[in-house]
């Protein structure tokens, strides 16, 4: 080929790189800012000094490659081609060859090689000579590994020499990740806690979490999210934590690391305490009459009071202070207790106190309802109190038969009653020695109270809380 051939095809090739730089903006090419690198190296007569725009390029960043090259032998040869050799996940950028600056025509032999094609003749006093072409990076290329990269001069005279070794290497960055904690419930000694990392990006793999530095364990990312269950010896009560997860990252994502969680892990729950300062007012009643049972428990505890074959339950309020009431029914001594419950366990009863309970005066007896206002539905207990042993007591609902008992050795008469909503009169007929004597008793019936909504239905504490 003629110099004046030669000249027209490195022109050409420059409008061709011209053509090229336009195109490669519109379409938005870029140049990767980052830090170049740069190695020297001698191969056969020739070196090599090649530099590339960006070591540690990101998937989709454009590189460029520089390749000074010097001729250090005697007479010059004639050079056929410049090869520029490159990982296989490298793309060439069509038309981005320069050789001293003018755009030149390229052939790729190999997934590997480009080749820049011309005839450049070296002189004693001209032996060097430079390129330039751009790569793409792919999203195929191997992360945080050293990728090779090479050059290689064709001439005449048997003095060309190809190096792929010349370097310098490439090192594709991964993929940045952000990883977050979330901790739930709060630690808390002997219990449970769920600890949630999330991982952006598609992230694959796995994820650490530690406590103060200590690893507790690991999670695999599923849908973007790692879990791991965390239980705090009873004996780290009151210790600091500073929970953090950390992502491992995988063959094309960074490893991240969330922001610690701080706080204090809190002791472990326990049963609560005995109830105290419980009090049952009035100390002495005649059966058949209420006693009020109050004192103070654990917060949100709840307390059932219990009094020989009766009981209550209440529920401690915001200060510690409950109150139920009791019937009555049997005279003698009725020693009362109470107990406290939470989600741990039963406290230990309380000191109890004493209520006296006399008996009806001789021939007074009297109608007791338990509970003492009860609900539609519920079966109920009638006793009639202060009859004589073995009387006979027909206890009527209106002109309705409820039940007829014999009175025991006490003088007590029961039986059960299942009323319907409503204001009845209950009587009681007692008969002894051929003597009958009755009794009459007023009860309100309320309406069942529903479990979802507690202020409907009967009011009254006894209602609510009831003897059984």
């Amino acid at each position: 080929m003629s110099r004046n051939n030669n000249l027209r095809r490195l022109a050409a090739g420059a409008g061709t790189a011209v053509m090229a730089v336009g195109f490669a903006a519109a379409f938005g090419v870029t140049e990767a800012a980052a830090a170049p690198v740069n190695q020297s190296t001698n191969s056969g007569q020739w070196t090599f000094n090649r530099t590339i725009s960006n070591g540690t390029p990101a998937p989709g960043e454009t590189i460029t490659v520089t390749n000074d090259i010097r001729w250090n032998g005697g007479l010059a040869p004639t050079i056929s081609a410049l090869k520029d050799i490159h990982p296989t996940c490298l793309a060439y950028v069509p038309n981005s060859s320069r050789v001293n600056g003018l755009g030149v025509g390229t052939t790729t032999p190999d997934a590997t090689t480009v080749s820049m094609n011309g005839s450049w003749i070296r002189s004693a006093v001209d032996r060097n000579i430079s390129y330039t072409l751009q790569y793409t990076v792919g999203a195929d290329c191997a992360r945080d590994t050293a990728l090779t990269t090479g050059a290689g001069v064709n001439s005449n005279q048997g003095l060309g020499s190809t190096n792929a070794n010349t370097g310098p290497n490439v090192s594709v960055t991964k993929d940045a990740t952000q990883t977050t904690l979330a901790a739930a419930p709060a630690p808390q000694a002997t219990k449970a806690t769920t600890l949630t990392a999330t991982v952006t990006n598609g992230a694959t793999g796995t994820v650490e979490f530690s406590n103060n530095g200590t690893v507790l364990g690991t999670g695999t990312v599923a849908n973007s999210t790692a879990v791991y269950s965390w239980t705090p010896a009873a004996g780290e009560a009151g210790q600091p934590f500073s929970i953090t997860a950390k992502y491992l990252g995988d063959a094309t994502r960074a490893a991240s690391t969330s922001a610690a969680q701080t706080g204090t892990i809190t002791a472990a729950p326990s049963a609560p305490a005995a109830p105290t300062n419980v009090t049952a007012t009035p100390g002495s009643v005649i059966a058949g009459n209420a006693v009020s049972v109050a004192g103070d428990a654990e917060p949100g505890s709840t307390v059932r009071v219990t009094a020989g074959d009766k009981s209550c339950t209440a529920t401690a309020s915001q200060s510690g202070a409950f109150h139920c009431t009791i019937v009555a029914t049997t005279p003698g001594s009725l020693n009362i207790t109470a107990v406290a419950t939470n989600s741990v366990g039963t406290s230990p009863a309380s000191a109890p106190v004493t209520v006296t309970v006399t008996a009806p005066p001789a021939g007074a007896a009297v109608i007791v309802v338990d509970p003492a206002s009860p609900t539609s539905g519920t079966p109920a207990t009638i006793s009639v109190v202060g009859a004589d042993a073995n009387s006979h007591v027909v206890v009527k609902n209106g002109t309705d038969t409820v039940c007829t008992a014999t009175a025991d050795a006490g003088g007590t008469a029961t039986c059960t009653w299942t009323p319907t909503e409503g204001t009845h009169t209950l009587t009681a007929e007692v008969t002894t020695g051929g003597t009958a004597t009755t009794v009459t008793k007023t009860v309100t019936v309320g309406t069942p109270i529903d479990p979802g909504n507690p202020g409907e239905g009967n009011g009254s504490l006894a209602g609510l809380f009831g003897s059984s």
